[in-house]
């Protein structure tokens, strides 16, 4: 295997020359940079990741600060990452965070197993202000998905509502006008736009806004099957449930069937994110599909690239049985 020192003697120049080149700094020639770059690929030289850490005074590590709990967002978010940090020369690490506990403590227990480069924060985290207080402390770069507070670091925005009022108008579009939601856990995240084009869709069609279909969940299957079991309950029951997270919309599902309701028959049922589970109940869920894997490599980008300006990400709406009536498996391969 072909080592730093090999490519220095093919290529003529120092071994300190050569790692400004595989560390992309600029204070080299650009006859030297071609003749080191030739020789790299002549002799199929790989940079370790300890000897680039050493020559270019970076760790090389990229860092993801997850939910200690299950969401498959979080799966999803941190399988694309990965792939983007690898693509980039990097790695990613991760350090896990229970969301109850950490809004327990006085103190932010975040530890990674080395010191990262920059570190990566998706909903809830990138709105907690003590957790960017510690990393601007710390005195590490932050790269913040989905952010809708002002703070320390850079920030990923998303925009969720032209896609959810897409679907609220597929909901509307099939006659019904008692549509249930199952919102956001919290008011101040980008998830929020969820509900706001819920309530706008209502307004373009004329329909009165009423608080009694409007409940919150925590984006898990329990609190879907709850907030089902409190709609479909009241007097006027809804038509259809918007539950703005996948798994919330498979707890519909579950619920609705053990209180003997047909979907969509009796109730239409969408949900958001396209995750593995809407494609693995029956009916499968009319859904919104996340572009994960493009806001995770913007997301790397930023934080390797501080300059870099990401664009504006493409939603689908994915209508699927749950809303059409379609009796059909959903069976193509997950593209995660």
């Amino acid at each position: 295997m072909a080592t730093i020192k090999d490519v220095a003697k093919a290529a003529g120049v120092s071994f300190k020359t050569v790692s400004r080149v595989v560390n992309g700094e600029k204070r080299v020639g650009a006859e030297a940079r071609e003749r080191v770059q030739q020789a790299i690929r002549d002799l199929g030289y790989k940079p370790t990741l300890a000897a680039r850490q050493l020559a270019g005074q970076r760790s090389y590590l990229i860092g993801l600060v997850v939910l200690g709990s299950g969401i498959s967002y979080i799966s999803r978010m941190m399988i694309a990452m990965g792939s983007a940090c690898r693509d980039r020369g990097y790695n990613l690490i991760t350090a896990t965070l229970d969301y109850k506990q950490h809004n327990a403590s006085d103190t932010v227990a975040i530890s990674f197993s080395a010191r990262p480069d920059s570190v990566i924060l998706t909903p809830p985290y990138c709105n907690d202000q003590r957790i960017l207080d510690h990393f601007e402390r710390e005195k590490i770069a932050v790269v913040r998905v989905a952010a809708v507070t002002e703070g320390y670091g850079l920030t990923v925005p998303v925009n969720e509502e032209p896609c959810a009022l897409e679907l609220m108008r597929h909901l509307l579009g099939l006659g019904h006008k008692r549509i249930g939601i199952i919102a956001p856990p919290l008011p101040r995240r980008a998830s929020e736009a969820r509900l706001e084009a819920y309530c706008k869709a209502l307004d373009e069609a004329g329909i009165a806004f009423d608080p009694d279909l409007v409940l919150r969940g925590d984006f898990s299957f329990a609190a879907g099957v709850q907030a089902t079991t409190s709609l479909m309950a009241l007097p006027d029951r809804p038509t259809a449930i918007f539950a703005t997270g996948d798994e919330m919309a498979a707890g519909v599902l579950a619920e609705a069937a053990r209180l003997g309701y047909r979907v969509p028959d009796d109730l239409a049922v969408a949900g958001f994110d396209d995750s593995p589970i809407a494609r693995m109940v029956f009916p499968p869920l009319t859904t919104v599909h996340q572009p994960v894997p493009d806001i995770a490599r913007a997301a790397v980008e930023a934080a390797i690239n501080p300059a870099f300006q990401p664009q504006p990400f493409s939603y689908q709406l994915i209508i699927r049985g749950s809303t059409d009536g379609s009796r059909q498996h959903c069976l193509e391969p997950y593209p995660f």
